[in-house]
């Protein structure tokens, strides 16, 4: 750590003398001019432009070494959270294959009964789900810092793809179904790309749990005012530190607590989400009253609401 914190503070330094020499420089320079104004008139023309391409001169040096060190120290700080998503791709890829290699031995057993030998097969399908959704992340940052394509819309009942997503997180954890409530009124039709939307509700609901402690508390909410569906995931977790709440969006970004650091976790989760919803034409916010409080993530997108076997009920309505 202390090599970290050298290899960044040390850009920062150089920077700072650099500057304040220029600035002692370009003072001197100033003063030294000013004291010669009044010599002869073709020397005191010379003198003014020297006033004036002088200070210029030092304040465009300044401002290029201002520069160089804000990128320098951001191509650092990268460079770590590459370290560090590294490090947690190593650890999330290993624990799953681990678990499969040992049931996969287990089952070679022949003492085992039927009960047994199901429940090692779904605990297999388990870490195969487990892998496919983390590599899915890694696949669709990786898509996203290329400039990925076009999405492909078409229309989807929001009530069931929430149901599914959850299904699928509830399975992932082992929670009993009210750990994750669909609060989403039925019957609310998008036009919009079911894949990304997927990945963002089950990211959403994956972190949700995650970061929570048991009893786990999660809702879901949606409600559709002026051609636009807004969706919050509310859960009851360790929250969220208001200094980190914008930037817990950014790529392999993770917050510096303790509750953070004995969760799993690359830091691509949210980075992946806020891009999907600004592919979808969105827009993705983090709100929490603070450590141990809970957070709300919530999302708006664009769509041409339809109402099936019922209406939006009155109260579910933005005002």
């Amino acid at each position: 750590m202390a090599s970290r914190v050298r290899s960044i503070s040390t850009p920062i330094t150089l920077t700072v003398v650099g500057v304040l020499l220029n600035i002692a420089l370009l003072v001197g320079w100033t003063v030294i001019i000013a004291q010669n104004l009044g010599a002869s008139d073709q020397l005191a023309v010379t003198n003014r432009w020297l006033l004036v391409a002088g200070p210029a001169s030092f304040a465009s040096i300044i401002v290029l070494l201002v520069i160089f060190c804000i990128r320098l120290v951001r191509d650092i700080i990268e460079g770590q959270r590459q370290t560090r998503f590294i490090d947690s791709v190593t650890h999330e890829l290993r624990s799953p294959l681990a678990s499969l290699r040992l049931c996969l031995q287990t089952l070679q057993r022949r003492q085992l009964n039927e009960d047994q030998r199901s429940e090692l097969n779904a605990m297999m399908v388990n870490d195969v789900d487990r892998l496919s959704a983390f590599i899915d992340d890694i696949l669709e940052a990786s898509r996203i810092d290329h400039g990925g394509e076009g999405v492909v819309q078409k229309e989807i009942d929001l009530h069931a793809l929430v149901e599914l997503s959850a299904n699928k997180v509830r399975a992932r954890y082992k929670v009993e179904e009210g750990a994750i409530e669909n609060l989403v009124p039925e019957g609310i039709i998008l036009t919009t790309d079911d894949t990304a939307l997927e990945m963002v509700l089950r990211n959403l609901l994956d972190n949700a749990v995650k970061y929570s402690d048991p009893p786990y508390r999660v809702a879901v909410r949606a409600m559709v005012h002026r051609g636009r569906v807004r969706v919050s995931v509310e859960d009851r977790g360790i929250g969220i530190p208001r200094a980190h709440l914008k930037r817990v969006f950014e790529r392999f970004y993770r917050v510096p607590s303790v509750g953070v650091r004995k969760r799993q976790g690359t830091g691509l989760g949210l980075y992946v989400v806020a891009s999907l919803v600004r592919a979808l034409g969105g827009k993705l916010a983090a709100t929490s009253p603070g450590r141990d409080q809970g957070t709300t993530m919530s999302f708006t997108l664009p769509v041409e609401a339809r109402y099936g076997p019922r209406p939006l009920p009155q109260d579910q309505q933005a005002s």
